[in-house]
């Protein structure tokens, strides 16, 4: 069975990761987040990618690291009110 079954991609370049992570964060959407969520998104990425290689980060974990985004922006915005 291809690797791809299981959302890993063996020998991926930067450019095929991130056209493969903008299915999960797609432009139009990152556009319009604030600086708060580029700071979150920004850091969750760079902890992501400094423990894995871009063919060993699936499409999971990117799902993963959109989720934990959004729990935590809305965890500060509950701070700012």
């Amino acid at each position: 069975m291809p690797s791809e079954m299981y959302g890993v991609y063996s020998d991926e370049t930067h450019e095929q990761f991130i056209q493969r992570a903008n299915r999960v964060f797609p432009a139009d959407c990152v556009r319009a987040w604030s600086r708060i969520e580029r700071a979150v998104f920004n850091h969750l990425m760079a902890k992501l990618i400094h423990r894995n290689t871009y063919s060993a980060i699936s499409d999971e974990m990117l799902e993963e690291c959109r989720d934990d985004m959004t729990e935590i922006v809305s965890r500060c915005g509950e701070n700012f009110d």
